[in-house]
């Protein structure tokens, strides 16, 4: 399946902020190096970084997405020295810290060398075109999962996923459910580009377009 990965923190941040908040540590940036290698890059594993500068004033630094073995890492890290280094794990999440250290490597390569794990040798990579996107948000208090084809949808156990968005390089089939968190807040329905789509809370829609569903929960009293 050749899907654009979501890679410049656009998941990673949706997600994250449409559930709870965070902030970002400081850093050394007080160098004269001026990094400039930003963009996609990836291997011949498959894994996956894309750096980019942030924009958002109370997160400086750089947001990076580190791809490996299928596991996402993402948030914001700081320059220190010729290097970009920090915590990928967001403060809201719960586990171990995922720290890494990142440098050039070569004429426009990377190497991104994981606290106490391994270390990975990336090249530049063009960035895939979109096709469309895939929004999927909620209405009132409630969550939702999805997964890729036609299957059970993926739930966040321990932080509701209320927020979604997916870009694609092709036509793709997913299926998005909607469940109930507060005893006080039904599902209603589904909205589909702002038309009332279903009242099932699991269903299955082909995307071949740009694509916005929002699940409806109403509140019950």
């Amino acid at each position: 399946m050749k899907k654009v990965l979501v890679l410049v923190l656009a998941l990673v941040m949706v997600l994250s902020f449409s559930a709870c908040g965070g902030s970002s540590g400081g850093g050394d940036q007080s160098t004269d190096f001026e990094w400039t290698r930003t963009g996609l890059f990836a291997d011949e594993n498959g894994n996956n970084a894309y750096i980019q500068e942030s924009t958002m004033e109370e997160y400086p630094g750089w947001s990076v997405t580190f791809i490996v073995d299928e596991e996402p890492h993402g948030w914001f890290i700081q320059q220190e020295g010729e290097t970009l280094h920090g915590d990928l794990t967001a403060e809201y999440e719960e586990g171990d810290p995922f720290v890494v250290t990142i440098s050039e490597e070569g004429e426009d390569g990377i190497m991104v060398e994981v606290e106490g794990g391994d270390t990975y040798h990336l090249t530049p990579q063009e960035m895939p075109e979109v096709f469309a996107t895939f929004t999927v948000n909620t209405e009132g208090v409630g969550e939702i999962g999805y997964c890729e084809g036609e299957g059970e949808p993926e739930f966040e156990e321990e932080i509701p996923c209320t927020s979604v968005y997916i870009n694609m390089a092709e036509p793709t089939t997913y299926t998005v459910g909607a469940r109930e968190t507060e005893e006080n807040y039904k599902f209603s329905k589904w909205t589909l580009n702002g038309e009332d789509y279903s009242e099932e809370p699991v269903i299955t829609v082909e995307v071949n377009e740009d694509t916005d569903l929002v699940a409806v929960f109403e509140f019950a009293g």
